[in-house]
C-alpha cells in the first residue's frame, strides 16, 4: 500500500489537477508531500517501537494510513487533498521501515536472504505497478479510488498484525519526545524538499528562494545530528552508521536511489511526452518491470545461497545499465512493443538488487538498533529517490532546451527548397489542400517533428547519464570487501 502509493498518482496528476481547478505545476505537491512526510518520520521508527513497541507502532501507521487514504478520497480542494496525503505519507514512512525490523528480529542471519526474497517482491512491484494501477483506475474509474482501493486493504492488515505480528524481543531505552529536535529536523528536510522541488523549476542556486532554502537545509540539519550525536538516548540513533558494512550500503542505497528514480519515474514520461501515449498505456510499461522484479528478487534469494551478495549486485546494477542504455536508443518512433524488453531487464536488475543489498545492511547490526537501522535505511532511500527526481528532471528540462534552441537555430536556415518541406508540402497538395494551405500545415508538422526530436534527445542524454551511474556505482561495491564484518546481531 505504501509503494504503490508513492507512484499511483504520477499518471493522473493532469486528471486530479483538472478537477480540482488547479495547475500541474500545483498538484505536483500532493507527490512531494508525501515523500516529505515520510522523510520526517522514517528516523523516528527506533524512537516509536522503542517507546510504543513495533507491533503497536505498526498498527498506528497502518490505521492512519487507511484512515487519511479515504479522506484523499473525498478531499474536494487541494488543500484537503495536500493535508490528507502529508498524512498518508507519515503512515507509510512508518510502515516500511516497521516491516522490515519485523524481518530482521524474526529470522537469524543465516536466513535473512530469504525474508528478503519474499519482502522483496512486494517492494519491487509496488512502485512498478503503481503507474499501470492509476492508468486502468483513471480510465475505468474516477480519481478517488485511487486512493479508495487502501482502505479495505487497510483493514485486512489491520487484522493481520494484530493477531500474527509479534512484538520485538528487545527494545531500545524509552525516552520522552523531543520536539525541539523534531522542528529542526522538519526544517531540515523541509527545506531540502524545496530545494528538490523547486530547483528544477527556478534554475536551482541562481534564485535566492532556493539558495536561501538550502543554505537552512544544511544547518538545520547538522545542528540535528549534533544534538543527536550528543545525546544519552538520542531522538533519532545514528549508531547504525559506526557499523562499516551498513555504512557502506547507506551510500550504495543512495546512490541506487537516484537511478532508480530514473526507471521508475522517467521512463512513464518518456512514454508520453516522446512517444506519445495515453496515461494508461504509459502506466502498463510497467508491468513488465513488475514480471522482471518478481523474477529478479527469487532468482537473487536462491543465487544468495552459494554466491557473494556483491557478486549478485554488481550483476543487477549491470543489467540495470544495460535496460537503461537501451531506452537512449529507442528514439522518437518506437513501437509500445520495443519498451518491453529494456524495461523487462531494468525490472529484473532492481530485483536481483534488493536481497543483497539489504542482507548486506542489515546483516550485522545489533538487534537492539534493527528498527532505528531500517529507519536510516529506509530514508537513505528515499532521500535517493528525492535527488533522483530533481535531478533528473532537471536534466530532461535543461536538455530540451537546448536541443530546442540548436533545432530552432536549424529551422530558421530551412528553406521551402528544403527536401523534407517539399515532401511534407507534396502530401498535403497531393490531398487535396491549396498551395497555401499546404505551406501553412507544413511548417506545423515540421515545427511538431522538432519538437518531438529535441524532446527524444532530452530524455536519451537522461538515460545514458543514468546507466553511466548503474555502471559507476558497481566499483562501489568493493568496500564491502574492507568492511569489518565482527559485529554481532546479538550484541
Amino acid at each position: 500500500m505504501a509503494l504503490i502509493d508513492g507512484t499511483v498518482v504520477n499518471v493522473g496528476l493532469d486528471t486530479i489537477a483538472g478537477n480540482l481547478g488547479v495547475s500541474i505545476d500545483e498538484i505536483s505537491w500532493i507527490s512531494s508531500i508525501y515523500v516529505l512526510a515520510g522523510l520526517f518520520v522514517m528516523p523516528l521508527t527506533g524512537w516509536a517501537a522503542a517507546n510504543f513497541g513495533r507491533k503497536k507502532a505498526m498498527l498506528f501507521a497502518i490505521a492512519v494510513f487507511s484512515v487519511a487514504s479515504l479522506l484523499c478520497a473525498l478531499s474536494t480542494s487541494l488543500l484537503e487533498l495536500t493535508a490528507m496525503r502529508f498524512l498518508q505519507g507519515v503512515g507509510g514512512g512508518l510502515m516500511l521501515p516497521l516491516a522490515m525490523a519485523a524481518l530482521v528480529d524474526a529470522y537469524p542471519a543465516a536466513e535473512l536472504s530469504r525474508a528478503f526474497k519474499t519482502y522483496g517482491v512486494a517492494v519491487m512491484v509496488g512502485p512498478a505497478i503503481g503507474p499501470a494501477l492509476g492508468g486502468w483506475m483513471l480510465a475505468n474509474a474516477s480519481w478517488p479510488w485511487i486512493f479508495l482501493i487502501n482502505v479495505p486493504l487497510g483493514i485486512v492488515s489491520l487484522f493481520l498484525v494484530g493477531s500474527v505480528l509479534r512484538d520485538q524481543s528487545e527494545r531500545g531505552e524509552r525516552s520522552p519526545f523531543d520536539w525541539t529536535s523534531l522542528a529542526i529536523m522538519i526544517a531540515g528536510f523541509a527545506g531540502l524538499q524545496f530545494v528538490l522541488q523547486e530547483g528544477p523549476r527556478q534554475e536551482w542556486f541562481a534564485s535566492p528562494i532556493v539558495a536561501g532554502a538550502f543554505v537552512v537545509s544544511v544547518l538545520a540539519l547538522y545542528v540535528f545530528v549534533r544534538i543527536q550525536l550528543a545525546a544519552r538516548v538520542p531522538f533519532v540513533d545514528f549508531r547504525p552508521l559506526a557499523i562499516p558494512s551498513y555504512a557502506v550500503a547507506i551510500v550504495l542505497a543512495v546512490i541506487t536511489g537516484i537511478g532508480f528514480t530514473g526507471t521508475a519515474l522517467i521512463v512513464p514520461l518518456y512514454m508520453q511526452d516522446v512517444l506519445r501515449y495515453a496515461p494508461d498505456l504509459a502506466g502498463y510499461i510497467m508491468v513488465p518491470a513488475a514480471v522482471g522484479s518478481i523474477i529478479g528478487t527469487e532468482l537473487s534469494g536462491r543465487l544468495s545461497k552459494t554466491v557473494a551478495p556483491i557478486w549478485v549486485a554488481a550483476v543487477s546494477l549491470a543489467l540495470c545499465a544495460a535496460g537503461t542504455l537501451w531506452f537512449a536508443y529507442l528514439g522518437d518512433r518506437a513501437g509500445f512493443d520495443h519498451a518491453l524488453l529494456p524495461r523487462f531487464m531494468q525490472g529484473t536488475g532492481i530485483g536481483l538488487l534488493y536481497v543483497p543489498l539489504n542482507v548486506l545492511m542489515m546483516a550485522h547490526v545489533p538487534k537492539r538498533l534493527v528498527d532505528a537501522a531500517s529507519g536510516l535505511g529506509s530514508l537513505a532511500r528515499q532521500v535517493g529517490i528525492g535527488f533522483g527526481f530533481a535531478i533528473l528532471s532537471s536534466l530532461v528540462v535543461h536538455s530540451r532546451i537546448a536541443t530546442l534552441a540548436a533545432a530552432a537555430s536549424r529551422m530558421r536556415h530551412t528553406t521551402v527548397n528544403d527536401p523534407g518541406v517539399a515532401a511534407i508540402e507534396r502530401w498535403f497538395t497531393a490531398h487535396g489542400y491549396s498551395a497555401a494551405d499546404a505551406a501553412t500545415m507544413s511548417a506545423s508538422v515540421l515545427q511538431e517533428l522538432v519538437v518531438r526530436a529535441a524532446t527524444s534527445a532530452a530524455y536519451s542524454e537522461t538515460f545514458v547519464i543514468v546507466a553511466l551511474l548503474f555502471v559507476l556505482s558497481i566499483p562501489f561495491l568493493i568496500l564491502f570487501r574492507w568492511a569489518p564484518r565482527k559485529e554481532a546481531r546479538s550484541a
